[in-house]
C-alpha cells in the first residue's frame, strides 16, 4: 500500500507553480527545446528527412513560444487564472 504525505504533496505543487511562474524557468525550457532539435551529425536512426524536418520545426517553435512566455512574464503580464481556481480560492479563504 502506498502512503501519500499530503503536506509534502501540497508543498511540491506550490513549489512547482511558483517555479513555472518565473521567466528563468521558461528560458531554460526554451534552451531544452533548442537542444532537442536535431543537429548535423546526430544519429537519426531510421527517421526520414521529412520526419526530422518536422521534429526540428516543432522543437524550434516550442522554444520560441517559451521565450515569448518568458518575455511576457518579464514585462509583468499576469498568467490568466481560470474561474474554477478563483472560486476554490474564495471558498478556502
Amino acid at each position: 500500500m502506498i502512503t501519500i504525505d499530503i503536506d509534502h504533496f501540497r508543498a511540491r505543487i506550490l513549489q512547482d507553480a511558483l517555479t513555472e511562474a518565473t521567466a528563468d524557468y521558461w528560458l531554460r525550457r526554451a534552451e531544452q527545446f533548442e537542444a532537442a532539435a536535431s543537429q548535423p551529425g546526430d544519429y537519426n536512426g531510421q527517421a526520414t528527412q521529412e520526419e526530422l524536418a518536422k521534429a526540428w520545426v516543432q522543437c524550434k517553435t516550442a522554444a520560441i513560444a517559451c521565450r515569448w512566455h518568458a518575455e511576457l512574464i518579464s514585462q509583468g503580464w499576469p498568467e490568466p487564472i481560470s474561474e474554477e481556481v478563483l472560486t476554490v480560492l474564495e471558498e478556502v479563504a
